[in-house]
């Protein structure tokens, strides 16, 4: 018996239908738009937050803190020179 015939044989037809990650992205993205604006920002800050305290949980956080303030100056930098170039 080949490798396919087996798999095939062992696949089930359940009767639960699990949602593709497309539907669970666009149902939390319907539940994100329905929230007031206040409660955008308050949701947006818990996930910050746990970030954050997932970082400090890290045995990386040092580096990780380093690498963050090098691209923000980076970032910073490069808006100063788009901003020289293009704004005035």
């Amino acid at each position: 018996m080949t490798e396919v015939a087996t798999i095939q044989e062992m696949t089930m037809d359940l009767p639960v239908k699990f949602p593709s990650e497309t539907e669970v992205i666009l149902e939390d993205v319907a539940r994100f738009r329905a929230l007031t604006a206040q409660e955008r920002i308050g949701t947006i800050r818990g996930m910050l937050a746990d970030g954050a305290f997932l970082l400090s949980k890290s045995p990386k956080a040092d580096w990780a803190k380093q690498y963050s303030e090098e691209q923000e100056l980076l970032a910073q930098r490069s808006i100063r020179e788009f901003i020289a170039r293009h704004g005035r």
